[in-house]
């Protein structure tokens, strides 16, 4: 059964099946989120291989996770900016190579420089790359469903930060670290080698029409919506960079079984991947903002309870409910930067909102391996994630406090979703 969303063209409220190139490009859009985010992620699984070949502390590995969102931080914003602007499919081509010569890199550390200067090529030249058009595109094929759609392509995302971790552990143990990236890194080529091309923004006649939106600025000398969203969005993330960054080191240091570890990292994406589409479907119902608030008090619970267990039964259900949660975070905090912005310049919004949000995941992650470092226990950072995580849920309330004295429902920018009786 196709999916079916009404056509600019069509008489009002007539519903067309999705052009055959739109599921194509949401496709190719989903194949570079899973294997962005996977590649990401895999610091998870290596930090183990790597602490017992180098002797590298946890924090000096964590360190190479950070500068990967340096990268896509600082390239986020730079490469957004340019996909306002530039056709989409050579931002795809360079940021496809990159990843995989990063990845192709890593397969020769043999310093921690060599760790480090691969990861921000990753996340600057890499992921940062593909990761606006990918979602600008997506944005531009579907105008109704926007929520679902959004979530479809996110939920690539989740589930490449669980198989892609979970496949290199299973690549660790039978053929060695090295090997094992080798592998990885020709996987992504072959994926994004097929698939890239089939990203491409509809043509003119198609394209949904530009809508007034705001210009990130309230005018009236509260903070500005979009730096509300950056400010939320480096606070959500914190919150959850510590948990993806160490949670398979945590689950295996409370459990003694590394596999359980990894496997706690993929039940948590696997559920995750049904997590950025159910919230995504919620987004459509009640609004984005609301949405985003209940994908962050998850999230938030979840890293409170965490420290609190120590069996293997209760931490993988633990992760299925963290990763259904954290997941939502970001298809709403997509959805909320498109509301708040006109189509035109979503690119250079989106990319100073992720710069933001990717500071903050470094930031966790960071803090994470510092903790443990210290500490010699995961529990401190998990307070501090759950810090960040209460913070976010404030500055979500003062976002809806905004747009309640504004007397707007929803923020400026796409009109309210369509109740399901429409």
């Amino acid at each position: 059964m196709q999916m079916q969303q009404s056509v600019p063209g069509t008489p009002s409220g007539k519903a067309a099946p999705v052009p055959l190139r739109a599921l194509l490009a949401a496709a190719g859009a989903t194949t570079a989120m899973a294997f962005g985010f996977g590649a990401l992620a895999l610091p998870s699984v290596f930090i183990r291989p790597l602490e017992a070949e180098f002797g590298w502390s946890r924090a000096d590995l964590s360190l190479a996770y950070t500068l990967s969102t340096v990268g896509m931080a600082l390239g986020g914003l730079f490469w957004g900016r340019l996909s306002d602007r530039l056709d989409a499919r050579i931002l795809l081509a360079c940021g496809s190579a990159a990843m995989v010569a990063a990845l192709g890199a890593f397969t020769f550390a043999q310093s921690l420089w060599h760790l480090y200067a691969a990861s921000l090529v990753l996340g600057g030249l890499g992921f940062a790359c593909l990761y606006a058009p990918v979602l600008s595109v997506t944005a531009l094929w579907f105008e109704r469903r926007r929520g679902l759609a959004m979530g479809i392509v996110t939920a690539g995302g989740a589930l490449g930060q669980g198989v892609m971790p979970y496949t290199a552990n299973l690549l660790i143990d039978s053929v060695g670290w090295r090997p094992a990236y080798a592998i990885l890194a020709a996987a992504t080529l072959v994926a994004l080698g097929l698939l890239m091309p089939a990203v491409r923004r509809p043509p003119v006649a198609m394209a949904p029409p530009l809508q007034a939106a705001g210009t990130g600025s309230s005018g009236d000398g509260r903070p500005s919506p979009v730096l509300l969203l950056a400010a939320a969005a480096f606070l959500c993330c914190a919150c959850m960079g510590f948990p993806l960054v160490h949670l398979a080191s945590f689950v295996t240091a409370v459990c003694g079984s590394s596999d359980l570890g990894s496997t706690s990292l993929l039940v948590a994406m696997l559920f995750g991947t049904v997590g950025r589409v159910a919230f995504g479907l919620l987004a459509d119902r009640i609004g984005n903002l609301p949405a985003y608030a209940t994908a962050s008090f998850m999230q938030t619970a979840c890293v409170a309870i965490y420290p609190l267990l120590d069996n293997q039964i209760s931490l993988l259900a633990l992760s299925a409910v963290f990763g259904f949660g954290f997941a939502g975070n970001m298809t709403c905090l997509i959805l909320c930067v498109r509301e708040f912005v006109p189509a035109e310049r979503f690119g250079q919004a989106l990319g100073t909102v992720m710069m933001v949000a990717w500071a903050g995941m470094g930031v966790g992650g960071y803090l994470g391996g510092l903790a443990y470092d210290g500490f010699a226990s995961y529990t401190p950072a998990f307070l501090i994630a759950f810090a960040a995580g209460v913070a976010n849920l404030g500055t979500i309330a003062m976002l809806a406090a905004g747009a309640t004295t504004r007397g707007k429902a929803t923020p400026s920018g796409l009109a309210p979703a369509p109740s399901p009786s429409r």
